[in-house]
């Protein structure tokens, strides 16, 4: 067993006889306010069993007591692990509420609690596997208020917008069956991008899924694979490119890999790849966009957003760190018709959300943006759009 192992773990707290409403919401309405669902914990609880936000330097307080006028809700017998809100969404679900889950190493008896959202009242197909991976008996999603007679409640393991810990990792990874983590058979090299996808990307990527491909590089697509492939494809690789998303959020629930690791950002400044990788890869580089284009989602507007990259360059940096043995010599941009092409993807995909109009101007204003590389102030005003649950 390794020192990090060995080392001191989280801290866990255990509450009797505790109410648990579903959620309305899985995030505050305001800054400061309460979550209407969830445990009601006692006042006194530590403040880690609350909702981490802003990389855990506030907490989100659930309900302090019942509804007024509420019948007392059934009791259910039995010990039980509490995990977080269900949320149909994979890179939040692994990214913040499996990092609950570490006392299953120790106490694999334990039944884990999800607590139903108005968009998630069951069980996604990739958590119910995880679960079964892992050895965990079937979970208990509370729909409707319900009192639990014991619950457990561990502090988290890894919160959104840290560094993943190289020891959680192991931790968690610990559960896994040790076969999934040395895999025969694997690709050594993998490309993860999601120009096949259009809520949220940067310009080019399917020509540079396809500029990898030429070189070796397996076309992996997380979506069609089980977790139990997606984990196997993880471990097994030597060299990883990947887009920025929820597929990074997969090393958190795994040891350190043995892959080095380029990571094209969605962002100029975001910070998700040093926080899934910085402890878990030998290696990792990241190539970041000149600027965030624009985005026709109507919420999440940013991590729907539209990025301008020359995926050109991101080749010649790959060429330089050892990922490939040469860039092409030909430019994405400069090709007649791809970029217009790439953007009129993203715009036709909102279309049937947005007016024709709307994203024809969008994908208009945006070709014009990329080919001046400046960005137009009329497109970054859209990336204001209201955030709300995925």
């Amino acid at each position: 067993m390794s020192a990090a192992l060995d080392g001191p773990a989280p801290h866990t707290a255990t509450f009797r006889d505790i109410a648990v409403l579903p959620y309305g919401a899985w995030r505050p309405a305001v800054p400061g306010g309460r979550l209407d669902g969830g445990p009601v914990f006692p006042d006194d609880a530590p403040e880690w069993v609350h909702m981490p936000l802003r990389g855990a330097t506030s907490w989100a307080r659930g309900p302090s007591a019942l509804p007024a006028g509420a019948e007392p809700p059934p009791a259910i017998a039995g010990d039980f692990l509490f995990a977080g809100p269900l949320v149909n969404h994979f890179g939040h679900m692994i990214g913040e509420f499996l990092h609950r889950l570490w006392p299953l190493a120790t106490m694999p008896a334990l039944t884990p609690v999800f607590v139903a959202t108005p968009h998630a009242t069951a069980l996604p197909r990739y958590l119910a596997d995880y679960l079964a991976l892992i050895g965990a008996p079937e979970p208990l999603v509370i729909d409707r208020p319900a009192r639990l007679a014991n619950m457990l409640v561990a502090e988290p393991g890894r919160v959104l917008g840290r560094v993943c810990p190289a020891g959680h990792g192991r931790r968690m990874g610990a559960m896994l069956p040790p076969a999934l983590l040395d895999p025969p058979g694997q690709a050594r090299d993998l490309a993860i991008l999601r120009g096949h996808l259009q809520t949220g990307r940067c310009t080019g990527e399917a020509w540079l899924e396809a500029a990898l491909a030429e070189r070796g590089y397996r076309a992996f697509r997380p979506e069609r694979h089980s977790i139990a492939e997606q984990i196997a494809a993880l471990a097994g690789a030597e060299r990883i490119v990947a887009s920025e998303g929820s597929a990074l959020h997969l090393f958190d629930l795994l040891p350190p890999v043995r892959a080095r690791i380029a990571v094209l950002a969605r962002g100029p400044s975001s910070r998700l790849a040093e926080t899934c990788l910085a402890e878990k890869a030998p290696g990792y580089l990241t190539f970041r966009p000149r600027f965030l284009v624009g985005s026709l989602a109507l919420s999440n507007a940013r991590s729907n957003a539209l990025a301008w990259v020359e995926p050109g360059g991101f080749l010649d940096l790959l060429a330089a760190e050892g990922f490939i043995a040469a860039a092409p010599a030909t430019r994405f941009a400069a090709e007649p018709g791809l970029l217009e092409a790439d953007i009129g993807a993203y715009a036709a995909h909102w279309r049937r959300r947005r007016d024709g109009g709307a994203a024809e101007a969008f994908a208009a204003a945006a070709l014009a943006a990329c080919r001046a590389d400046r960005p137009d102030p009329g497109l970054r005003a859209t990336l204001r759009a209201r955030s709300g649950d995925p």
